[in-house]
């Protein structure tokens, strides 16, 4: 009762808080607990990513919530949020900031799992639609610039969608200034801005337009002032560093094989050449 009573004279409205935020949304685990604290936050999210109206919002189950405590708390793996929405789709949101070039492949993975979702007995036509959106903050090379972008089976020739059942989005950071008028209008903008924010004066900026952002900056502070959880979100900070590190080593290894690479075929090209052009003196003296 006491450190209960210490915590609420500690407390400090969002007002008092400023400064550097010790973890940004874009940790993992973070992203993770402040979604699942208030399912008004979530259901806000839902709302700008999927363009629904609120009421159309019945319901929101959790499929996979952490855990504190438990092993699986210990165990920082790439945290996703898994969601039945109105009992009938399943979304999976993922926040990721670390590029491990697998970006195509993982995702379409992660939304594969999610559309095998037939029990034993139930007919193929009642699978449950499944969609996957990725919150990255690197860009995708093979694909055009843009700030949200929507993926679906179709036939390339007459752009026949085969199925809207199984579809995935991209809300990438890296290209916020591409927010498109409808973009705006959902909000998502904003959102990219609060993911992106370093700073408790910038949620002081964004809660001035919008009282969502104060919401999620209470939830926030709450994690961070928990001893557990910012142990969580610091060991979950920490393992995105040495992933990143072993990124870097393994795509700068992999640079220098293939120049050695590209070296040896070129020494290879010479002596090719070298070797013809002393079989044809050969053929002119003989």
């Amino acid at each position: 009762m006491k450190k209960e009573e210490e915590n609420t004279k500690n407390y400090l409205s969002l007002e008092q808080r400023t400064g550097k935020l010790p973890y940004t949304l874009q940790n993992d685990y973070l992203f993770k607990i402040v979604m699942e604290s208030d399912e008004r936050i979530l259901r806000a999210l839902l709302c700008s990513l999927l363009n629904l109206k609120e009421e159309e919002i019945i319901s929101i189950r959790i499929m996979n919530p952490i855990m504190f405590g438990s092993k699986n708390d210990d165990k920082m793996t790439m945290l996703d949020i898994r969601i039945i929405l109105n009992n009938r789709n399943v979304i999976n949101i993922e926040m990721q900031n670390v590029d491990r070039h697998d970006w195509p492949e993982r995702s379409l993975i992660y939304l594969c799992r999610c559309f095998d979702n037939l029990k034993k007995g139930e007919e193929y036509f009642d699978v449950t639609p499944a969609h996957h959106i990725g919150i990255l903050d690197f860009s995708l090379p093979h694909l055009s610039e843009e700030f949200y972008s929507h993926f679906y089976m179709m036939n390339p020739k007459t752009q026949e969608i085969y199925s809207d059942k199984l579809y995935l989005s991209v809300l990438n950071l890296k290209h916020r200034e591409l927010a498109t008028k409808e973009d705006k209008q959902r909000g998502l903008d904003k959102w990219a801005a609060a993911f992106l924010a370093e700073t408790w004066e910038e949620f002081q900026m964004l809660a001035a337009e919008d009282s969502i952002y104060k919401e999620i900056s209470d939830e926030m502070y709450n994690a961070l002032v928990d001893e557990c959880k910012r142990e969580a979100c610091r060991r979950y900070e920490e393992q995105k560093a040495v992933e990143a590190r072993f990124i870097r080593e393994r795509d700068e290894a992999l640079r220098v094989i293939e120049e050695k690479d590209r070296d040896i075929a070129e020494k290879e090209r010479r002596i090719a050449e070298l070797e013809k052009a002393l079989a044809e003196a050969d053929k002119k003296q003989g």
